[in-house]
């Protein structure tokens, strides 16, 4: 009897109890996932039974998890899954909105004779009607911290190339519910996308605010995210004369960084979440987030702020970002 017969008798690999032949082949072989937790489910089964090619082609575009070189991505993969033994798979619970989801599972596994189990906080988004794996907040073992929680509602981004990002924002006029619904969500996608700080235009929203969480920088020089703060309305004013260099990332364009050169230090007036008049000089990490954030709302990228020469060296990735962006949100 072929192999290939052989498996499609066994049982699934995802835990369904069904047969592969009838639960996650179809989808190994092209059928669309109907669910964000259909699809987590027979991923677990391609890196299972090693189908690399799989796991790429249902990976979002725009996933810091994505490799341009695809021989490298699949060599990967293949390691992966050769040097693991996939004992099973455990979904604890899920969230799925009309374009984003969020699963949380725990995958039991073994590597070289040793417990190599993890839990997961997976992130999905859904392009021209299919579900793809964006990115996800893993820790080892059964995490039942992480299992306890809520699954977060993650909004979806706007990336580099959509026209919300370059429009400035408009002031918030009043503290609605539906405000405080807004910004509920965008700590969420922050927290969900281990971001530290997140403006409205990025998911979507052309109001001027931003939520971020207070960096705390350690002994060891490493920054660690505190509480989280509301900015609402922000003003920017009194930037010192001293400068410094450190890198940035953003959201809105995965996977490139860029030394930026922004003032030590400035002074903010803002509304808090309870409506309070804030204005306080703030300096460092904080001053930087802070002002990056601002950018947002004014329709400023981190790029803008390089050198041209600097800028230039990022044209190709930028252009290709750009065309990424288009292509998955054109339908």
């Amino acid at each position: 009897m072929e192999n290939s017969v052989l498996v499609d008798a066994l049982k699934c690999p995802c835990g369904s109890q069904d047969s592969y032949k009838n639960c996650c082949k179809p989808l190994h072989r092209g059928e669309p996932a109907k669910s964000a937790v259909q699809l987590m489910r027979s991923r677990y089964s391609a890196y299972a039974l090693s189908l690399p090619d799989y796991i790429i082609a249902t990976t979002h575009p725009l996933s810091p998890h994505h490799l341009e070189n695809k021989f490298a991505w699949r060599r990967a993969v293949t390691n992966f899954c050769r040097h693991s033994s996939f004992q099973k798979l455990k979904i604890i619970n899920f969230w799925q909105g009309e374009q984003t989801a969020t699963v949380t599972f725990t995958a039991y596994l073994e590597q070289k004779m040793k417990e190599a189990t993890f839990t997961e906080k997976s992130f999905f988004e859904k392009i021209h009607h299919r579900w793809f794996y964006l990115n996800g907040q893993l820790s080892n073992g059964e995490d039942v911290d992480l299992a306890k929680k809520f699954p977060l509602k993650v909004l979806p981004l706007a990336y580099y190339g959509e026209e919300i990002l370059r429009k400035k924002s408009q002031p918030v006029t009043a503290l609605t519910s539906q405000i405080k619904k807004i910004i509920e969500e965008m700590v969420e996608t922050m927290d969900g996308s281990e971001g530290i700080g997140l403006a409205a235009p990025q998911i979507h929203h052309s109001l001027k605010l931003f939520v971020m969480r207070k960096p705390i920088l350690t002994q060891e020089n490493q920054l660690e995210l505190g509480e989280v703060k509301v900015v609402i309305n922000p003003v920017l004013s009194q930037p010192s004369k001293e400068q410094w260099v450190a890198q940035e990332g953003c959201l809105s364009i995965p996977n490139l960084t860029a030394l930026v050169q922004r003032p030590k230090e400035v002074t903010i007036e803002y509304e808090n979440l309870q409506g309070e008049k804030i204005k306080e000089r703030v300096a460092g990490w904080q001053a930087r987030i802070m002002m990056h954030e601002y950018d947002h709302l004014e329709g400023i990228f981190f790029i803008d702020r390089l050198e041209v020469e600097e800028k230039l060296k990022l044209e190709y990735t930028l252009e290709k970002l750009d065309k990424t962006v288009q292509k998955i949100r054109t339908f």
